[in-house]
């Protein structure tokens, strides 16, 4: 429900009985009268849907419709169109499933509803429906443009023929001019009368004006907050820009002529300073502006629900089937893996490390990881300490994994069995390696890949690149870096949108079924599994604080008001819970930066004594003098390493969280202004999420408490070594 003013004088909580009498009654003492939205769902499938809309305000006529069946698209704005009722009018609905008529209007006003039978079920759209559509759109547009190709022949022939004669009536009387003998000789045949035009300018216009136009919507400010933003940062930098020109032209006078260099330097450096100062705050100027002139636009949008997308520079709307389709079509988030896929086969030489991870050997990539997690975590060393045979079992899933991985060695693997697997260099996965360090393989559908593993995996893809190419020109290194900054914009569209159909699954049991015991009973046991991992309490509660944070405000938006004093605090609540976060990662790392120095420091120290000569009283110390000194120095900076661990571990995990809380903002986004869905179903879903992050704060407020806090795992330097050491040891690959 959703009452905008007034409120409910019957039970709430009353069922609609099949084939009898219900009354509902609703009052309101204020000025506004009743107004708002209700809704009911079957009790056995909770497909069929009831809907009004109803309003009778002091000093206006009542308003009312219903809808049977399936839900509008968006029932809260079909109040501002619903129509007036008339006394004793009989009126059916739109889609058929229900009729009523008013038989009392006023300040009380009465209306009888009357559902009909054999109403529609509402089935949710799916990837595959959307995918379906798709296609459908596509025939029909193809079908479309071959119709408009064939009558645009048809009318070119008929032009053709009219235009043959009359140019042959037009030779006739305006003949072309005779064209001189070609190379001197009388007997060439004269060149036809034709004149040529070339495009290419044209096209370089075109160009152009793409260029422009990208360049101007990616620019584009979506309102006067973001106009201001934007033009300060412009006005800004161009004063800083301006400043350092003027610093910099003095410098080089100076330097090239002294101080008569230096006054001209300055001259010239105000000079051009002031011009690019004086261009920059126009800029800035223009932005601000930009933004003015699209804030009603974004007032609009917003209201409808729609997103920004700063790439297009336009407001779009959310479909997150379509989104789920493109994922599932694109695949893979690896470029090989995708390669990779055209040549798994379902017959192989060997077929042991399948075994091992208990697979089938046409698995795809997601698969051979999920098994792999799984596996893992029943032999992991901290679950078994002490337990040779399971360390053991942990190494050859770890080596099984490398192989099946990787999709070159994979494929050698299947074809040739264990005796193609040759040793070689060791290569580590960025993904599964923070993974394992933080956990998150469990929080895998949750969070998705980390940015700081999809960065490192990037990172070392490029080296090895650039290893292979040693003469690799600046302007392939642009745009490579150009790719680079692509593919992480790819890889975290991907990630977030697979994560919000994650959300969107598990919040079925809460919002379309409404088996509301069942779901806090599923989500409580997957809580407490979650919380079992690796930093498993600190990322169950940062989940469950921005769940919480994200539904506050949605709620507060579309059911108090988007300036309403509830929205506002939500609101403030997120940015306090964001800014906690930037200032906990801003800590740790000034914190790493004091570790890094002091290791610095320990190892300039100890190259320093071991360079200093000795006296010539002093006898030279022997070999085995000289090793025992070289440990004992290596021991020093090897202790002052181990003792900056944590904080270094501290800093990841800092990023970490921050990432989380920016990615689930936009996973919330996706879900909760997913517009393949009707209102109600929004409403719901963060309803259900809602009450999701209380779980996850609950379990995780209990998980910290008996493990004794959130950085035990990590307050000592043997804890973190050991952390370390084990994912390292499981994210290893070999080049073979």
């Amino acid at each position: 429900e959703w009452l905008r003013s007034g409120s409910w004088k019957s039970d709430r909580t009353m069922r609609i009985a099949p084939g009898a009498l219900t009354v509902l009654e609703f009052h309101s003492d204020e000025p506004r009268g009743v107004a708002g939205v209700v809704w009911w769902t079957d009790a056995s499938e909770h497909n069929i849907y009831l809907s009004m809309v109803l309003g009778n305000p002091r000093l206006q006529a009542p308003v009312f419709s219903s809808y049977a069946g399936l839900p509008p698209q968006d029932l809260k704005a079909e109040l501002e169109s619903a129509p007036r009722l008339i006394k004793d009018e009989q009126v059916t609905a739109e889609d058929g499933g229900c009729m009523w008529s008013a038989a009392v209007i006023g300040n009380f006003t009465a209306v009888r509803l009357t559902i009909l039978p054999n109403l529609e079920r509402y089935v949710p759209r799916t990837a595959a429906t959307a995918a379906a559509e798709a296609a459908e759109e596509a025939e029909a547009i193809a079908a479309a443009a071959a119709a408009e190709e064939a009558t645009a022949a048809e009318a070119a022939a008929v032009a053709g023929s009219a235009h043959s004669s009359s140019s042959s009536a037009a030779a006739a009387e305006f003949p072309c001019p005779a064209q001189p003998p070609s190379n001197g000789t009388a007997g060439a045949a004269a060149e036809p009368c034709t004149t040529l035009q070339t495009v290419s300018d044209a096209a370089e216009e075109l160009a152009s004006k793409e260029a422009l136009g990208k360049f101007m919507a990616q620019t584009r400010p979506k309102d006067a907050v973001d106009g201001l933003s934007r033009g300060l940062k412009t006005a800004g930098g161009s004063v800083l820009a301006g400043m350092g020109n003027v610093v910099a032209s003095s410098i080089q006078g100076y330097h090239q002529q002294g101080g008569l260099g230096l006054l001209k330097g300055l001259g010239m450096g105000v000079v051009g300073g002031a011009a690019i100062a004086v261009g920059g705050t126009a800029c800035g100027v223009a932005q601000i502006g930009r933004g003015l002139a699209n804030t009603p636009e974004a007032f609009r949008n917003r209201r409808e629900q729609r997103v920004w997308d700063q790439e297009l520079g336009a407001w779009v709307d959310i479909d997150l089937c379509v989104l789920e389709n493109q994922v599932e079509a694109e695949g893979s988030d690896d470029e090989e893996s995708q390669a990779a896929k055209g040549s798994i086969r379902a017959e192989v030489a060997d077929s042991e490390l399948y075994d091992l991870l208990k697979i089938r050997p046409d698995a795809s990539p997601s698969d051979i990881k999920k098994a792999y997690y799984k596996e893992a975590r029943q032999c992991h060393p901290d679950k078994n300490p002490g337990d040779r045979e399971a360390n053991a079992r942990f190494q050859r899933l770890a080596d099984a994994y490398q192989v099946l991985s990787d999709p070159q060695l994979r494929k050698k693997y299947d074809r040739e069995g264990k005796e193609g697997i040759q040793q070689g260099r060791q290569r580590m996965d960025p993904s599964l390696f923070f993974s394992l360090l933080f956990g998150s393989e469990r929080f895998d559908p949750w969070i998705g890949e980390l940015h700081l593993a999809m960065q490192t995996d990037q990172f070392a893809k490029a080296l090895e690149r650039a290893d292979e190419d040693q003469e690799q020109s600046a302007e392939d290194s642009i745009a490579e870096g150009d790719a680079m900054s692509r593919s992480l914009r790819r890889r975290q569209f991907r990630r977030e949108v697979r994560c919000a159909c994650h959300l969107r699954n598990i919040l079925d049991r809460f919002v379309s079924y409404r088996d509301i015991d069942g779901f806090e009973s599923q989500m409580r046991t997957e809580a407490a599994s979650l919380a079992s991992g690796q930093f498993g309490p600190a990322t169950l509660c940062a989940l469950g604080e921005i769940y919480v944070a994200r539904s506050e405000i949605y709620l507060a938006d579309e059911l108090v008001g988007r300036f309403s004093f509830k929205k506002q605090v939500a609101s403030m609540r997120h940015s306090g819970l964001t800014a906690r976060h930037r200032w906990h990662l801003c800590q740790h790392a000034v914190g790493s930066i004091m570790r890094v120095k002091r290791v610095h420091d320990a190892a300039t120290n100890s190259a320093a004594s071991a360079s200093i000569p000795k006296a010539d009283n002093e006898t030279t110390p022997t070999e085995e003098e000289q090793e025992q000194e070289n440990q004992e120095q290596e021991s020093v900076v090897e202790a002052v390493l181990d003792e900056a661990l944590p904080t270094f571990l501290q800093t990841a995990w800092a990023a970490v969280v921050t990432d989380i809380d920016g990615t689930i903002k936009e996973v919330g986004r996706k879900l909760l202004k997913d517009k393949s869905v009707p209102w109600q179903i929004r409403i719901r879903r963060a309803q259900g999420l809602q009450r999701l992050g209380q779980i996850f704060l609950e379990e995780g407020e209990k998980a910290k408490a008996v493990v004794g806090g959130t950085e035990t795992h990590v307050l000592t330097s043997e804890a973190a070594k050991a952390a370390l050491q084990e994912a390292l040891m499981g994210s290893v690959r070999e080049n073979r």
